[in-house]
């Protein structure tokens, strides 16, 4: 797929600005002393149904998920205090090492990022996107929940830092200071999700942003550094990509 350079450059310039400038810390993984995410003001959920359960632990380097059996889920919710505004284009700055991953199901993955943009007036939930991390590669989520666009590259037990950018109704997202995308494509409204009795719909949940394992196929050992946020606007992705 052929890149137009010169719009890529300035998206990312002015995003790299936005958060170095603009940027709104959610989480601090390498902060004294050493902290988990729900120390910081994340919800922590957790379905442990098989040995062993999950467990999370602060460490020198951020939170270390480990989701233990591949039918517990585990995870963080945090709305963001960033309002995550598509139409002026908006930011997600993670860092995150994929130390283990396996799957039974080609369309999950045992640690997945979700994030919701805020509502717009007329909509039935709102637009976002969902990203599963293997240890070789990232995919983004279809409406349907099966596996989408996706790039193929060894991330297992290397520290990564990925930047989601969004505007409007399209994504984009770098990896390690990278000019270029790594992954690109439109967002997504996920309907037909029907959350557990008593749990709310994290798809049609405004501004949320989620971290963990959310599926019974797969099981993952991470470890999440930090989370970001920031406001981004006046960049124009309908020309970044072309055949």
């Amino acid at each position: 797929m052929k890149k137009t350079l010169a719009v890529l450059t300035v998206g990312f310039t002015l995003l790299m600005g936005a958060n170095s400038t603009n940027a709104v810390p959610l989480y601090d993984g390498v902060s004294e002393p050493n902290e988990t995410l729900d120390q910081q003001g994340w919800q922590y959920l957790e379905d442990a149904v098989k040995s062993p359960a999950p467990t999370a632990t602060p460490t020198s380097e951020g939170t270390l998920l480990d989701t233990g059996n591949r039918k517990n889920k585990a995870g963080y919710f945090k709305v963001s205090p960033v309002l995550l505004d598509r139409s002026s284009g908006y930011a997600i700055s993670f860092s995150v090492k994929i130390s283990s991953e396996t799957h039974t199901n080609d369309n999950r993955a045992g640690f997945s990022l979700i994030v919701m943009s805020d509502s717009v007036a007329g909509e039935t939930q709102p637009y976002g996107l969902e990203l599963g991390f293997w240890k070789n590669g990232v995919w983004a989520q279809n409406v349907g929940f099966t596996q989408g666009e996706k790039v193929t590259f060894n991330v297992q037990k290397t520290m990564n830092n990925y930047v989601l950018y969004v505007k409007d109704n399209q994504y984009q997202l770098f990896i390690n200071g990278s000019t270029f995308p790594i992954l690109q494509g439109e967002l997504r409204q996920y309907t037909g999700f029907t959350p557990p009795a008593g749990y709310s719909n994290p798809y049609e949940t405004s501004n949320l942003i989620f971290l963990g394992d959310n599926t019974v196929y797969a099981k993952a050992n991470v470890t999440i550094k930090s989370v970001s946020a920031s406001p981004v606007g006046n960049v124009n992705l309908s020309n970044t990509s072309g055949n």
